[in-house]
């Protein structure tokens, strides 16, 4: 595992229960970071899924500019159950679990 790796993994584990009290779940780090592949550029891409109908997009926000600030770099996040079948699929066979 890269630093990288290893810092957006314990980022994530420590917005967790925030995320979940909000409704939210962290799932962990997908894209060129959890295949290995990040570049000194690269941002870190973290898959979520809704926990409750009630969380929201701004709550979703707040977490991703919390795990901006934490990492010093850009993050995206991605909800892989609202990909189409066969991208979910390539996804989740890369995902790296926090």
């Amino acid at each position: 595992m890269s630093e990288l790796l290893d810092r957006a993994l314990e980022a994530i584990r420590a917005k967790q229960p925030e995320a979940r009290a909000l409704g939210i779940e962290l799932i962990g780090v997908v894209g060129s970071v959890a295949r290995g592949e990040e570049r000194p550029d690269s941002d870190v891409d973290v898959a979520y899924d809704w926990l409750t109908p009630e969380a929201t997009i701004f709550e979703l926000g707040g977490l991703l500019m919390d795990l901006r600030a934490m990492l010093g770099r850009d993050v995206g996040m991605v909800n892989p159950y609202r990909l189409k079948p066969d991208r979910r699929e390539y996804m989740l066979g890369h995902l790296v679990r926090a």
